[in-house]
């Protein structure tokens, strides 16, 4: 967890675990959205309520259901923003009031190769000769590093637009050695107020982590 809190300044309380099948801490609602759903899809939407109940209490909000929407957005009480994510067995959780942080996007990967045609997805030409330049050693890592980053700023972005952007039109400048980067997008007429924004990322335990903030104008 600790990777996890050096992605945001400011008061973003993480919270973080292992998946659990505790379904039972599920309000009523929260388990009817999932009741069709298979064991692991059940496990993280379980474990990601959990924890953000309990990131929320820290802040002072009362325990309420946490349906997402339709677009499977996830929904915080009024007053709070947050970030979920989760991957093969892990999942986390980044709450604030939103009249600290507008909006905020994480997201935790497994650390792996990419396989081809999922670099070409997601790389642009710019950032695929940046990758060129970088030492061997490095290589191999950096594509998951940057697909992470482009989700955290997606989820960052999408509660203030509701808009879509796919890889090629998000841009990134990575440095390595602040575990930084800046996201850019390249869609024309984007809101400026998430055009650029700017992230934190952490290699650690076998996941790559990354976090985008938007701060309070």
């Amino acid at each position: 967890m600790k990777a996890i809190a050096e992605l945001f300044d400011g008061p973003v309380v993480v919270a973080a675990s292992s998946l659990s099948l505790a379904e039972d801490e599920l309000f009523p609602e929260e388990r009817a959205h999932i009741q069709a759903a298979v064991a692991k899809r059940r496990a993280e939407f379980a474990t990601a309520r959990i924890l953000a109940r309990r990131a929320l209490a820290s802040l002072g909000a009362s325990p309420v259901a946490l349906v997402p929407t339709p677009d499977r957005a996830p929904v915080w009480p009024p007053g709070y923003a947050g970030s979920i994510s989760h991957c093969a067995d892990h999942c986390a959780v980044a709450v604030a009031r939103s009249r600290d942080v507008p909006s905020l996007g994480l997201d935790v990967e497994d650390l792996r190769e990419l396989d081809p045609s999922m670099r070409d997805l997601v790389l642009t030409p710019a950032e695929r000769r940046w990758l060129r330049a970088q030492p061997d050693a490095l290589q191999p890592m950096l594509p998951i590093v940057i697909f992470s980053a482009k989700e955290a700023y997606y989820k960052c972005q999408y509660p203030i637009t509701r808009g879509f952007l796919d890889f090629q039109e998000v841009e990134l400048a990575i440095a390595w050695p602040a575990g930084t980067f800046e996201a850019r997008v390249m869609k024309e007429d984007w809101p400026a107020a998430v055009a650029r924004l700017a992230g934190r990322f952490r290699v650690a335990d076998g996941r790559v982590s990354c976090g985008v903030t938007l701060a309070q104008a």
